[in-house]
């Protein structure tokens, strides 16, 4: 049961926070660089916060091995199904930006029970490979397609018989051989991949960012904003841009909702 598991958090986070001290440094480096004009005070709370929502994300996950559909679609309401709607009665496919923001697995879980379009999910295979198809097992069970992320050009070559939504996860830190776009995201200088645009461009998708937003523990909204709805209309980088904007937006508004144990700043521009 989620109140038993919400319990397990509790504990985890002693273990996690104050006697393992998991990725402490990553996360104050990233907090510090990210928020230069908040007092140490103010640091260590959001420090304290994320570390809870982490545990939280983690006992959460772990459910999602048994969750009934029922169970989830009450815990992850989808909100904004007008929107939804009207995005495929025009009859063209969708590309989602996500991050890693909130539990975005119950989010990505939650959309796959939506029966009237295919949801597609790209992912890096684990290298056990076991336990990766005990994973991808887990992340099917209620219609998610999973895509590897070295097959997504071949994925998007293809001749489409039918409507989808892709996700991608827009806040992964690239590769040196990745193409990327610079800005500025969070105060630092940031490398963005530019998939979701490119991608966008080539098949004339609308471009959408999904986010479940907390509305109180073990509770959730999925919440659905537009980034681009032509994508030929736009500037180059726009959709790039717009995406990264938005969810900057997000955690400076809930910076305790974002994953600051992740090493989102590795590539500098110099290595590149």
């Amino acid at each position: 049961p989620m109140r038993l598991l919400h319990s397990l958090s509790d504990f985890l986070w002693l273990i996690l926070y104050r006697i393992i001290g998991y990725r402490k440094k990553v996360v104050r480096q990233n907090l510090q660089n990210a928020f230069p004009e908040k007092s140490k005070k103010e640091l260590l709370k959001i420090e304290k916060e994320y570390y809870h929502n982490l545990c939280d994300w983690i006992v959460e996950t772990i459910k999602l091995f048994t969750i009934s559909a029922d169970e989830l679609k009450t815990r992850m309401k989808f909100t904004d199904e007008e929107i939804w709607k009207k995005l495929f009665s025009q009859n063209r496919q969708i590309i989602m930006a996500a991050g890693h923001y909130n539990n975005f697995e119950w989010g990505a879980q939650r959309l796959g029970l939506q029966n009237d379009f295919k949801i597609v999910g790209l992912f890096t295979p684990l290298s056990n490979k076991y336990f990766n198809e005990f994973i991808l097992k887990n992340r099917s069970r209620f219609g998610l397609q999973m895509i590897a992320a070295k097959d997504t050009a071949a994925f998007f070559n293809q001749s489409f018989d039918k409507l989808f939504a892709v996700g991608f996860v827009a806040d992964q830190s690239p590769g040196k051989k990745s193409k990327v776009y610079w800005t500025t995201f969070l105060n630092q200088e940031t490398a963005v991949f530019t998939g979701i645009e490119r991608y966008a461009l080539q098949i004339n998708a609308q471009v959408v960012f999904v986010y479940p937003q907390k509305i109180k523990r073990g509770f959730y909204e999925l919440k659905c904003e537009m980034i681009c709805d032509e994508p030929s209309l736009v500037h180059p980088f726009a959709i790039t841009e717009s995406q990264t904007r938005f969810l900057e937006k997000l955690i400076n508004e809930h910076p305790e909702r974002w994953m600051w144990s992740h090493k989102r700043w590795k590539l500098k521009r110099e290595s590149v």
